[in-house]
């Protein structure tokens, strides 16, 4: 009878140890803390929760069958409960925003301030050396990328999430609209580098997205990361939906 605190104890530790190191690693191969769940978490908790509810039982007038079936009851809530959290949670796909076109600018107007803004990153940042002559092409690029620079009216915004569970993989859902009422600045391509194509009354939906770079850079090399903002692009048409 003594011992039961302690074979709880090292039963009920083992299983959420085991599945909180190697559920992760099937469910949620991508995670950066993976097995941790299992060596920080829930194998001590499983542990000191099996040598509580093992002294609990001792004390308790049950034979030993009903001791092995409250043993086995609390074995699968363990595992149950540890393998669901180490599903993935839902990945963030972007933000659908409402939103109208208040003023449009030309990059190069805005290429000094954003230089300015990675000198003090660039001198910030002592063990990553910057890519040769950074501000000599991020004036360059200023001068020729055929886009615009449009302060939005931003109303409202809709964060879009995929599903990444077994049951749900692959699906969608939008969380609750936001109410912002702010101005933003985003880059556009969309219509070229005149604003007169781009200054048309109205709110639409829109769709911000990060430009992609081929190859790493210090500074940024693309020129809307390098003015720190994203793209502004139509809803795509899987997100259609969740744009009502």
């Amino acid at each position: 009878m003594k011992s039961l605190p302690l074979l709880w104890a090292l039963v009920l530790g083992a299983v959420g140890f085991a599945c909180g190191y190697f559920g992760p690693i099937i469910f949620s191969p991508d995670a950066n803390q993976g097995p941790l769940l299992g060596i920080f978490v829930t194998g001590p908790g499983g542990l000191i929760a099996g040598f509580v509810l093992g002294l609990l039982v001792s004390f308790l007038p049950v034979n030993r069958h009903l001791r092995y079936a409250i043993l086995g009851v609390a074995c699968a809530a363990l595992a149950i409960a540890t393998l669901y959290f180490s599903m993935p949670v839902p990945a963030y796909q972007g933000r659908i925003i409402d939103a109208e076109i208040g003023d449009c600018m030309r990059p190069a107007d805005m290429v000094d301030k954003a230089i300015e803004r990675w000198k003090v990153e660039v001198a910030r940042v002592t063990w990553s050396p910057p890519r040769a002559d950074w501000e000599q092409a991020a004036e360059r690029l200023a001068q020729t990328d055929p886009g615009v620079v449009l302060q939005m009216h931003v109303f409202r915004e809709r964060p879009v999430y995929e599903n990444l569970k077994p049951w749900n993989k692959g699906t969608l859902e939008a969380r609750p609209w936001q109410l912002e009422n702010e101005m933003r600045l985003y880059y556009a391509r969309g219509a070229g580098a005149e604003c007169a194509n781009y200054l048309q009354p109205g709110r639409r939906l829109y769709f911000p997205v990060s430009e992609q770079e081929a190859v790493y850079s210090w500074p940024p090399a693309a020129l809307p990361n390098f003015l720190d903002m994203q793209v502004l692009a139509p809803v795509p048409g899987r997100y259609q939906a969740l744009a009502d």
